[in-house]
């Protein structure tokens, strides 16, 4: 198996991370939190030599994170994706914060995923993983061959998302981080929707937000 490339640019003021998710060697890529500028991520992609984008995944919701999901998905035809029970934020301007970072929107994704759901794509094997807390339908995407966990804002390298925006609860996401995230390998990396990147090991030690 080719070993897994990891390529972050940082978006919108809220200096949100994408990440650019592919195999050496290979043209095709998934896109994981496009933030608010798909055009700026569609030249990325084609400055890496990608001819194919096989999907757009969504952590959550909120603008900052989904605002250039439907520009980069008409400039490329990829399918956006994202948990299902995040669907009622992503209808409704207000919930999803649209506004704060442009022109607010309310739209839907193309397909949405279950609680532990496993899927292949652009040569990557992924495990969709629950969290609630940050939002109610916020997901991480586990990557168990790789050791690698796409989380979002549902833990950062030292701190944790707010859970003050609605469908936030401070209880859920603790819980979440608890049975979700800290269940998973020591060494396993993860790449949040905000900061550094960081390991499973490293924030059960050390973040103050989770002991």
């Amino acid at each position: 198996m080719a070993d897994i490339k990891i390529k972050r640019r940082i978006l919108s003021a809220c200096q949100t991370n994408c990440y650019y998710v592919f195999r050496d060697g290979s043209d095709e890529m998934v896109i994981i939190d496009p933030g608010d500028r798909g055009d700026i991520v569609y030249q990325d992609v084609k400055s890496l030599g990608c001819k194919k984008i096989a999907g757009i995944l969504l952590t959550h919701g909120h603008g900052d994170h989904t605002g250039g999901a439907l520009q980069l998905k008409e400039l490329t035809g990829a399918k956006i994706y994202a948990y299902e029970e995040e669907a009622e934020l992503l209808k409704d301007p207000e919930k999803n914060l649209s506004g704060w970072f442009g022109p607010a929107y309310g739209w839907e994704a193309d397909e949405y995923f279950r609680d532990n759901q496993e899927f292949d794509m652009a040569g990557i094997h992924f495990k969709v993983l629950h969290t609630p807390g940050h939002t109610l339908g916020g997901c991480c995407y586990y990557d168990e061959a790789d050791s690698c966990c796409f989380c979002g804002d549902t833990i950062f390298n030292g701190s944790v998302g707010r859970t003050d925006f609605y469908s936030g609860s401070a209880r859920a996401l603790i819980d979440s981080i608890q049975k979700r995230i800290f269940t998973l390998p020591p060494d396993t990396k993860l790449y949040p929707g905000h900061n550094e990147e960081t390991t499973v090991a490293y924030e059960m030690k050390y973040n103050p937000c989770c002991r």
